[in-house]
């Protein structure tokens, strides 16, 4: 069976076997550090709101793998639940007989054992762990290399693709002079990123050598060590894009704003409000061809997520991602339930568990293409994996706010109060 990560929407009837892949991209998985094993585990908690979304984002003839831990408690009610909702939006969702149910603790390792006879698998990425599954050495080496933040700072370059001023270099020789150097050049005011994991969890601020090497304690002298000039996000603004790579075409899927609130990432800008220039429409093409010459291509088109900022005509390019990105999951949504000419935000949040029947409850009476209000919520997903916090368990919900948002805020102080998307407080569209 051919495996990769197809670009949504496929004609063919496909696998989605998608969990935290991240880590044996680069590493070891029975070797790591233990902040990378916490990470390790937090990604892959995450992972299970993204298997519920793809529930909504497959076809009849799909097949979706998921944790056991929807097995148990409610979860088996809420995920019929999700699927009533998606049925009411107008999706066609993966049918309850054809979702297969795996331990997330050797999740792949499972589901190549049992894999439906299906046309092809979709993952989140081709990566170490789920090699039983594509069988790819050569595939998995292109993944390596595309989405190594230190083979694009090498490469991206001399393929014309503007980036910030970048330093390579590892943790032995991050006393040396050019390091001192670099910093000082940019006042302080740096990026360090390491191979690895997701999102922000190999990227930070900082702001002196000692917060350098402070970050970098666990690793060997040998680890590849990433510094980048920091851009100001009060002259700056941080876009993410989904590009669809054939060997016919590159094309742009979705493009979408990050929200920030102090620094710290709360949700997505999706709609007509996100402008994408003819220039900046040019540059991400490519983006996309650079990562085909690499060989990141496939005749039914793999995705594609680039991360870069904008300020004016200014476009630089902080990293690429081959694989399915997160923003992906709600761009896609948006455009099967027919949102896209509406000001969208996706975000994740946290429900108390004895607050998650009412969470339920307000999504029904504001659902797309239901709700009466001036807003409409679109769910994606949930986590069974409960979150232990000072106020007990919680759990992640993922959803996408259309329409006004400050009129679901009010809505939500209403009719859920404290302990149910408490994150929303901090989101305020200025457009």
């Amino acid at each position: 069976m051919k495996a990769a990560a197809y670009f949504p929407g496929q004609k063919m009837s496909t696998t989605f076997a998608m969990s935290g892949d991240d880590a044996s991209l680069h590493f070891d998985v029975n070797n790591l550090t233990p902040k990378q094993i916490e990470d390790d585990e937090s990604n892959k908690d995450l992972m299970g709101f993204l298997q519920v979304a793809l529930i909504g984002l497959g076809k009849p003839t799909d097949h979706n793998m998921m944790y056991d831990a929807f097995a148990h408690g409610p979860w088996p009610d809420r995920l019929a639940i999700y699927t009533d909702f998606f049925d009411r939006m107008g999706l066609d969702p993966i049918p309850m007989g054809q979702r297969h149910l795996h331990p997330k603790e050797g999740f792949y390792d499972h589901v190549a054992a049992a894999l439906p006879d299906t046309d092809s698998a979709t993952l989140y990425m081709t990566s170490g762990t789920n090699g039983v599954i594509h069988n790819d050495p050569d595939a998995y080496a292109i993944s390596q290399n595309v989405n190594s933040k230190v083979h694009f700072a090498q490469n991206a370059p001399g393929f014309g693709i503007p980036v910030p001023d970048t330093l390579l270099t590892n943790k032995g020789d991050l006393g040396s002079d050019a390091v001192r150097a670099f910093m000082e050049k940019y006042d302080y005011q740096i990026i360090l990123k390491t191979l690895g994991l997701a999102g922000a969890r190999n990227v930070t601020p900082v702001s002196s050598l000692q917060d350098c090497i402070d970050y970098v304690a666990e690793y060997k002298d040998d680890m590849d060590v990433i510094l980048q000039r920091k851009l100001d996000l009060a002259t700056y603004t941080e876009m993410t894009a989904d590009l669809l790579i054939t060997d016919r075409e590159v094309s742009i899927s979705n493009v979408r704003q990050i929200m920030f609130v102090e620094g710290i990432w709360v949700g997505n800008l999706i709609g007509p409000d996100v402008v994408l220039t003819p220039a900046h429409e040019a540059a991400l093409i490519k983006v996309g061809e650079y990562a085909r010459a690499q060989g990141y291509v496939a005749p039914e088109g793999l995705n594609c997520g680039v991360d870069y900022f904008i300020s004016d005509d200014d476009f630089l390019v902080i990293e690429i991602n081959a694989r399915w990105t997160g923003g992906l999951f709600p761009a896609e949504m948006i455009r099967r339930v027919g949102a896209e000419g509406e000001t969208c935000v996706a975000f994740v949040d946290l429900v108390h568990s004895q607050k998650f029947h009412a969470y339920l409850e307000f999504v029904d009476r504001h659902l797309y293409k239901n709700s009466e209000a001036h807003f409409a919520v679109i769910p994606l997903g949930c986590s069974p994996i409960p979150q232990e916090l000072d106020n007990g368990e919680n759990y992640f919900a993922w959803q996408i706010i259309s329409g006004d948002f400050e009129a679901f805020k009010q809505a939500r102080r209403a009719e859920l109060g404290d302990g149910a998307l408490m994150r929303a407080e901090d989101i305020s569209l200025v457009l």
